[in-house]
């Protein structure tokens, strides 16, 4: 994870497209096996994460358009993490009894 927001480095790239031709679960299979966290919606809606990627996707592109036996649009996005928080519940009786 970066800690410096002017890092070069990439915390999570997010891609979403479709497909229309019924080849779903061979396209999760492929993403799934290079591990990256698909959800599919509808059998043709995709959503991708990719966490800390590294390298040239453009191979990964081509490979679910051959797949998919056509090219299709795939949005990218790509995040740098600036700020992590974690929030947690403190139980009030245990806070009145520390008081």
């Amino acid at each position: 994870m970066s800690h410096d927001p002017k890092s070069g480095t990439t915390d999570l790239m997010r891609w979403s497209f479709s497909i229309e031709t019924g080849r779903a679960a061979k396209i999760w299979d492929h993403l799934d096996d290079l591990g990256a966290d698909v959800l599919v919606r509808n059998g043709r809606d995709f959503l991708v994460l990719w966490d800390e990627p590294e390298g040239e996707f453009g191979d990964v592109i081509e490979a679910l358009w051959a797949i998919n036996g056509e090219p299709f649009e795939v949005i990218e996005e790509v995040f740098h993490r600036l700020e992590l928080h974690t929030f947690h519940h403190i139980d009030d009786e245990s806070a009145s009894q520390a008081a």
